[in-house]
């Protein structure tokens, strides 16, 4: 299996802590200031979408998304492009890049630990339902790669995947990580891609 279209999910601590339009002036200068992974385009506003995509930067390569989406507040990363290495080495500098995010939201004047993400669970997603319909057999296709992915970001090696959603919807798996390593480590892959 070679997806494209893969999105990584980290949750917020504080879902509720996080206002939207807050983060949309950074989001403008992280473009300015090439801090973001890829060919950003604009921030787009999807805030008034309940359970929605919240707000974007939009690019070629990569989306970057204050994400409403399952009614839960994250920072998803989304490629939209091949972008070379394994699957497992994927998802690892799209998590990394949803780290680094919320490392650089923390640090805005007024946003601060509104923007913290756990290291706990993950969503990620194949946007491909060819490559990967949402059923058990997919799962048991990209655990071994989902656990690659996520084993180093964590102290004891404790990952587990469970796949989400209906046969309708894009293939998902909810990761869980055991003992995960600080915010910062799983930034630390991402930052050389800026």
């Amino acid at each position: 299996m070679d997806p494209h279209r893969i999105s990584v999910k980290l949750y917020l601590e504080d879902p509720a802590g996080l206002d939207p339009e807050a983060v949309v002036s950074p989001l403008h200068r992280y473009i300015r200031e090439d801090l973001v992974v890829g060919t950003p385009i604009d921030v787009a506003r999807y805030a008034h979408v309940v359970n929605g995509p919240g707000i974007l930067i939009i690019g070629h390569q990569l989306d970057y998304a204050i994400d409403y989406s399952e009614g839960r507040a994250g920072i998803s990363v989304t490629r939209k492009r091949d972008a070379g290495g394994t699957f497992a080495e994927q998802v690892r500098d799209l998590a990394g890049e949803a780290a680094r995010l919320s490392l650089l939201l923390q640090d805005e004047e007024g946003i601060g630990d509104a923007a913290r993400v756990g290291t706990g669970e993950a969503l990620v997603t194949i946007l491909d339902r060819y490559e990967a319909p949402n059923d058990d057999e997919t799962l048991v296709r990209v655990d071994p790669a989902l656990r690659d992915a996520f084993e180093p970001l964590s102290e004891c090696a404790g990952v587990e995947a469970v796949r989400v959603g209906t046969s309708r919807e894009p293939f998902a798996a909810r990761v869980t990580i055991t003992s995960a390593r600080p915010l910062e480590h799983w930034a630390e892959g991402s930052a050389a891609l800026a």
